[in-house]
């Protein structure tokens, strides 16, 4: 079963549009397209009805938040444990994102703290002394660089 939807040109140079300018308006969003604004409406809604569009956020500069180190968690699990993990990973503090990974590893996990030694209790007292957790190797995050727009698949659907 796929989760693709049948999305149209139309319906990709909305989500593009978006992605660069989440605030743009419907009105500015249809000059940008080349549609009429009742299209533009319509199909804007269709595209958060149907789950295409999830929500809006914020850009946030993390640093000015005192959030300077950024860092890549690259978690192993007991093969028994990972389907519970995802959550309790999620609530770590600090931890701004998890993914379920095929491979070496079960979990990358994106966290941000004040400092590295923020860092350091994040990852030995609160992700490794997770119940099923076996392994975690840390990168740190030199520098982040954040593409202008995401990649939005071109062509006809099958």
């Amino acid at each position: 079963m796929s989760d693709k939807l049948d999305l149209d040109e139309i319906d990709r140079t909305i989500v593009d549009e978006l992605v660069n300018d989440g605030r743009m308006s419907v009105p500015a969003l249809a000059d940008r397209v080349g549609v009429s604004r009742a299209t533009a409406y319509a199909r804007f809604g269709r595209l958060v009805e149907n789950g295409t569009i999830k929500g809006f956020h914020a850009s946030v500069d993390h640093k000015s938040l005192g959030l300077g180190v950024t860092a890549l968690l690259l978690v192993s699990s007991e093969q028994s444990a990972w389907s519970g993990l995802t959550g309790k990973l999620s609530s770590t503090v600090g931890v701004e994102w998890v993914g379920l990974c095929a491979g070496q590893f079960d979990f990358a996990v994106l966290v941000r703290a004040a400092d590295l030694d923020e860092l350091r209790d994040v990852v030995l007292n609160e992700v490794l002394r997770v119940p099923g957790i076996k392994n975690v190797q840390t990168s740190v995050v030199l520098d982040e660089h954040r593409p202008v727009s995401l990649p939005v698949p071109r062509g006809t659907s099958t």
